[in-house]
């Protein structure tokens, strides 16, 4: 195991092998695993790397909590000839990490050109086009010829931007663009812009990581150009930045949904653990209470109280059910974009309309069976089975209903709708269920007992 590994070097610090025996492990192996070392270790473990480069690769690659122990670590003395060697969009999301404060402090230590880049980088969200895209790319003027571009190439064989070269007049604005292969088979007296190639797609600025993956993903394209409203290219986005952005997505809306921090609970302390979770579980907490209250409130309004309470669990589990399936369908759909403007309204009825039937085929089908085993088993008057067939029926339409809009309502506000499948929701339909129930229970034993 590489933490083992790791450890058994450490424990041999005063070993001259100790720095190539970390060194020959995988700089990758070595980012995914630091979380398991105290602060001091993780230093240690950074200080060994012999080089740059492996040292860049650690900080970016390994989780944020590791990184900010070790950039807290090194100084800006140590810190900023390394971000000012990385890529400028790997250097911009280390940077966004530190307050503002910081991250000036940062920025007055680079070349004024390499601020300039990552400040606009900064500008934008991180889960947007603009906050992934990589401003280093292949531009080239629209009547420069092929042969000088293929010999440039050759002349800077370390230069490594891709296969995809975009064409831009005078202002900045794109042209078109072609693939290495193009300007292979191309003759070395073509202009740039007589290669380029009939269709682009783009995207813009503040577009997000869904939107560009879906493209990336509908166009079969590893590389797509970020353009400003003027049409103006500032830089690429390949998949390799959506990919990173997607998981780290996909891991912060699971994190949400089950109540947790959207920070790598991995990398996290058990104490940290706790601090994170106690809050969302205080939401349960309070659902509980109000709860509670609930049921007292009904409890000498309501004949054969005792027996319905039997039942309570089970109207709950089946209209909590109802409500995560429909609010995980509608986050899901968003998320891909497979749910847009034009299908919203068919999807979310549709969903609305899915929990009323399972409402109405549950309730039924459980009112029948309660109804004749009450009397039998129970004790209870055979009106039991309606009481509770009713309750299902509304209680169910009711967590179909907000399971299915709650997402679309967190949006508006500007709410991350992964909150929609977690414990906030989730103990907003308990209480609404629970309330839906007992009031149908004591309409029906009231008007039919």
């Amino acid at each position: 195991m590489p933490v083992n590994k790791l450890k058994s070097i450490l424990e041999s610090a005063d070993s001259p092998e100790t720095s190539k025996l970390v060194n020959e492990m995988d700089q990758f192996e070595i980012a995914r695993v630091l979380h398991a070392f105290p602060t001091d270790q993780k230093t240690a473990i950074f200080q060994l790397l012999d080089t740059e480069e492996k040292q860049q690769d650690v900080l970016y690659e390994t989780d944020i909590e590791s990184r900010k122990e070790i950039t807290k670590a090194l100084g800006l003395k140590e810190l900023v000839p390394l971000i000012e060697a990385m890529p400028a969009d790997e250097a911009a999301d280390i940077i966004q990490e530190h307050p503002p404060a910081g991250q000036a402090e940062i920025l007055d230590k680079l070349p004024q050109e390499d601020a300039r880049i990552i400040k606009d980088l900064i500008h934008y969200k991180e889960e947007t086009a603009g906050g992934m895209m990589n401003p280093d790319f292949n531009r080239v003027s629209g009547d420069q010829l092929a042969g000088d571009l293929l010999m440039s190439l050759i002349r800077e064989p370390g230069l490594d931007r891709g296969h995809y070269f975009f064409v831009v007049d005078d202002t900045g604005k794109l042209k078109g663009f072609f693939k290495m292969r193009d300007l292979l088979h191309a003759p070395a007296n073509f202009r740039a812009d007589q290669i380029i190639r009939d269709y682009l797609p783009t995207v813009d600025l503040t577009d997000p990581f869904e939107k560009v993956a879906n493209l990336m993903d509908h166009e079969h394209m590893s590389t797509l150009p970020v353009l400003d409203s003027n049409n103006v290219i500032h830089g690429i986005v390949t998949f390799d930045d959506v990919l990173r952005v997607m998981q780290d997505e996909a891991s912060e809306d699971i994190f949400t949904m089950v109540g947790t921090a959207k920070v790598d609970p991995f990398a996290k302390s058990t104490i940290s653990k706790v601090r994170a979770r106690a809050p969302w579980l205080l939401t349960t907490f309070v659902g509980g209470i109000v709860s509670a209250f609930v049921l007292k409130s009904f409890q000498l309004r309501v004949p054969e109280f005792a027996t319905i309470l039997f039942f309570v669990p089970f109207v709950l589990g089946l209209a909590g059910n109802v409500g995560i399936q429909g609010a995980t369908v509608i986050v899901r759909g968003l998320a891909t974009g497979d749910i847009k403007d034009d299908n919203l309204k068919t999807v979310v009825v549709s969903e609305v309309m899915v929990g009323v039937i399972n409402g109405a085929l549950f309730g039924i089908i459980c009112g029948i069976l309660i109804a004749l085993a009450a009397q039998p088993l129970l004790g209870a008057p055979t009106l039991l089975g309606a009481s509770v067939g009713i309750g299902i029926v509304l209680a169910v339409c009711a967590a179909g209903f907000i399971g299915s809009l709650a997402p679309l309502a967190f949006i508006k506000l500007e709410i991350d709708p992964a909150i929609s499948t977690g414990p906030v929701v989730t103990v907003i339909n308990d209480i609404l269920g629970l309330t839906i129930y007992m009031l149908a229970s004591g309409v029906i034993f009231s008007m039919l007992g």
